[in-house]
């Protein structure tokens, strides 16, 4: 049977796109499916997530320019029924190589539909910005899944994704769905829950029940060069992957049911969890290593950069202050009557004293 196709799109940068493709490839083998990533990206880290060095000779590169097949492309990864199509430094040229051939823009497409791909599920890793790379990605999809955070230019990064993947649909594939948006590094304030509200309500049914939390075990996970649903299975971002790999397999279902297409079911939540346990266990040097080394504290000012922009731990506190008392409104509420309770007391107090002072030198 034909792989189901998916790629991981979004124009703009640094929103998980990595994260979210190396998650799901990993979460679906865990609930009994087979995967192959494909890594387009030239920074390699979807590769390097999966327990491969980017300098292997042969990468996708390679497989674009007609060097190489898939068969000698393809590597297994450190996770059983989950196999790579590696990224490799030379793919940071493939732009101009590509723009010298002709249907350069098929060419993903020509490749998958002459190879017979023995697995359930393609997951592509695509870069940002609208290259030739994520033209073919979409090409080549049968669907197209969009991660967003919640800042206040993940509406700008919608508003440029969305036309790309209609020119794509209108142009080389009549058939990529929108199979859904999902939001990543999701804070929990008013600003967040706005900014998704409002994506909700354009978008409807359409972006996914699932909300992957900011967490510091996904940036732990990064340095230790493991997905989050392996390298903590049971923390909130390891739990959220899981919870939108079902809902991602329940749509794919209800799609390949309208084309009288039966999926196999998934192994139960507990299998998967058994299963990821047993792979963070393989890789437990790397988990260790990971929690006692600096690089963590690092990738969490970036963190903070792209969320918070440029403002100090003190500007910091303050809007996250901001963001409680507008969500606790009865806190605020209570905080201020303790405040003018004080007042009131500081001034009888003021006053007293004022009083005895003067009685103390006659004045009184």
């Amino acid at each position: 049977m034909k792989p189901y196709i998916v790629a991981i799109f979004n124009q703009k940068g640094g929103i998980s796109k990595t994260t979210t493709s190396t998650n799901l490839a990993v979460a679906l083998a865990a609930y009994g499916k087979s995967v192959v990533v494909i890594d387009l990206d030239s920074q390699g880290d979807s590769t390097k997530s999966m327990g491969i060095d980017p300098k292997v000779k042969r990468g996708v590169y390679d497989l674009f320019i007609g060097g190489a097949t898939i068969d000698e492309v393809v590597l297994p990864t450190d996770f059983e029924n989950v196999r790579m199509l590696p990224s490799t430094y030379s793919l940071a040229g493939i732009e101009i190589k590509l723009s010298e051939m002709q249907n350069s823009q098929r060419t993903l497409t020509n490749i998958l539909s002459h190879t017979s791909i023995d697995c359930d599920y393609v997951v592509i890793d695509c870069p940002p910005a609208l290259g030739i790379l994520p033209i073919n990605a979409l090409a080549s999809a049968d669907a197209v899944i969009i991660p967003v955070t919640a800042t206040p230019y993940a509406n700008d990064g919608l508003l440029r994704t969305l036309p790309s993947i209609k020119y794509v649909q209108e142009g080389l594939n009549k058939n990529l769905l929108l199979q859904g948006v999902l939001f990543t590094i999701n804070d929990r304030n008013k600003t967040t829950r706005k900014i998704n509200e409002l994506i909700r309500s354009r978008l409807g049914g359409t972006v996914y029940r699932a909300e992957i939390p900011r967490d510091t075990a996904v940036i732990e996970a990064a340095t230790a060069r493991l997905p989050v649903c392996i390298y903590s299975p049971k923390s909130p971002a390891g739990q959220a992957h899981l919870d939108f790999t079902e809902e991602f397999i329940d749509r794919h279902e209800k799609i390949a049911a309208k084309s009288g297409v039966k999926v196999a079911p998934r192994m139960s939540r507990e299998a998967a969890m058994e299963r990821l346990f047993r792979w963070r266990s393989e890789h437990q040097d790397r988990v260790d290593e990971a929690a006692n080394s600096d690089r963590i504290e690092q990738k969490k000012s970036q963190l903070d950069r792209l969320l918070y922009g440029d403002r100090t731990k003190a500007e910091r506190y303050h809007l996250a202050l901001i963001h409680f008392f507008i969500d606790h409104r009865a806190s605020l509420v209570a905080f201020l009557l303790v405040l003018l309770f004080g007042v009131v007391a500081l001034v009888g107090v003021g006053f007293e004293s004022v009083r005895r002072l003067a009685a103390a030198v006659g004045l009184g």
